[in-house]
């Protein structure tokens, strides 16, 4: 499971209390804004669009990782056109370069690969305005005994003139 660090943790801590909320009022529904970005955005990494999922990268870029560096969009197009990096750690287990861990015989597979061949996943989404700036967050559980990097998944976008853009992919 990927390690919480910044952005993440206070991700997924939003999320957290957005679902308890939702828990205790009487019948809450979810933005459809933030709805339709988590069916729209998931349904392209199943599907392995690495075109469509190029169009929530923004222009400046997006922070990636653990370490959260920053990445800028040409770089990007740079992995997608030569199926490396985020590339392969978005759509195409087969191409991931990392380390082997001997004490797990499970190895690291794609977001694409856990989102379409696990034994469970369930899909959330929750909006907040953040610094003045209005953020989704989408999340993923997914449970695949054969993948050494299954649990959480998770996405934060922010919204600008041009729609829903990447702001961090931990």
């Amino acid at each position: 499971m990927r390690r919480l660090t910044g952005m993440r943790a206070f991700a997924l801590l939003l999320l957290f209390a957005s679902t308890v909320a939702f828990a205790q009022s009487a019948a809450p529904e979810k933005s459809d804004s933030a709805k339709t970005l988590e069916q729209q955005f998931f349904a392209a990494l199943r599907a392995g669009d690495a075109d469509k999922v190029l169009s929530y990268i923004p222009k400046n870029g997006v922070n990636i990782g653990s370490n959260e560096e920053h990445t800028n969009r040409a770089d990007i197009e740079e992995q997608f056109q030569k199926r490396r990096g985020l590339y392969c750690r978005l759509f195409d287990s087969a191409c991931i370069s990392a380390t082997i861990d001997l004490a797990n015989s499970a190895r690291p597979c794609s977001d694409r690969e856990l989102l379409t061949k696990s034994e469970k996943v369930r899909l959330a989404s929750s909006e907040m305005t953040r610094n003045g700036v209005q953020q989704a967050v989408l999340v993923a559980e997914v449970k695949n005994d054969k993948c050494s990097n299954s649990g959480l998944i998770d996405f934060i976008f922010n919204l600008d003139a041009d729609g829903w853009k990447l702001f961090s992919i931990p």
